[in-house]
C-alpha cells in the first residue's frame, strides 16, 4: 500500500494519544481491567511484532499502587508527545532484527518529550515502516546528547546497551530522503536548523 505523509501523521498522532492514555491510566483506578487491556492491545498494535516487546516493558497494573496521589502526580507530570516533523526515505537498510517490513520506504517521525522540558524540541526519532501492508513502529532512536551539547549537532543513535541494539532492531541506513512534512517548529536554533534541513 502507498501511504502518504498525512497517513503517517495521523498514525503517529493517534499513537501519541494512546501512549499518553497508557501513561496516565497506569494509576487510574476508574479504568476497568477490560478497558485497560483494550488500551494496551491498541498501543501494542502500533508496534511491529519484533519491536513490540521492547516498547512496553510493564503493562500489568498493581491495584495497591493505584492511589489518588500517584494518579495526580503522574497526570501532572506527563504530557502527550508532540509531532514536529516526518521525513520519508526510500531504500533504507534494516538490521536483521527488523522482520516483514517493506524495505522500499521508511518514515522518520520526530517526537517531543513526554515530560515538560521547558522548551519545545524533539528528543525522539520513531521509525515507521510498512509491515504486512500496515503502518507500524519498527524502531526508535535517541538523541546523541553529547554531540548536541559539544558540537550543536542533531544526531540519532541506538544505545549499545539497549535490547534494540542487541537484537539489531535498527536502521543501518535511512536511505534517500524524498519528502518532508513539517508539522510544528521547534524553539531552539540547533533543532530549527535540523527541522529546516532537506
Amino acid at each position: 500500500m502507498n501511504y502518504t505523509l498525512e497517513d503517517v501523521k495521523k498514525f503517529i498522532v493517534e499513537f501519541a494519544e494512546l501512549e499518553y492514555q497508557f501513561g496516565v491510566g497506569f494509576y487510574d483506578s476508574s479504568i476497568t481491567n477490560e478497558e485497560w487491556e483494550a488500551l494496551v492491545t491498541k498501543l501494542e498494535n502500533c508496534y511491529s511484532t519484533g519491536y513490540g516487546y521492547y516498547a512496553i516493558i510493564n503493562t500489568v497494573r498493581d491495584e495497591s499502587r493505584m492511589t489518588v496521589e500517584r494518579f495526580n502526580n503522574n497526570k501532572d507530570n506527563l504530557k502527550k508527545r508532540r509531532l514536529f516533523l516526518i521525513r520519508k526515505y526510500e531504500n533504507p537498510k534494516f538490521g536483521k532484527g527488523i522482520y516483514d517490513t517493506d524495505s522500499s520506504v521508511v518514515f522518520s517521525c520526530f517526537l517531543g518529550a513526554n515530560l515538560d522540558m521547558g522548551i519545545e524540541v524533539y528528543p525522539g526519532n520513531v521509525s515507521v515502516g510498512i509491515v504486512n501492508g500496515e503502518l507500524k513502529i519498527i524502531t526508535e532512536r535517541s538523541l546523541n546528547s553529547e554531540k548536541r551539547r559539544n558540537e550543536e549537532i542533531i544526531e540519532w543513535v541506538y544505545r549499545e546497551r539497549s535490547n534494540v541494539y542487541t537484537e539489531d532492531i535498527t536502521i543501518k541506513k535511512d536511505g534517500t530522503l524524498v519528502e518532508t512534512l513539517r508539522v510544528f517548529e521547534p524553539e531552539h536554533p540547533t533543532w530549527l536548523a535540523d527541522y529546516n534541513e532537506g
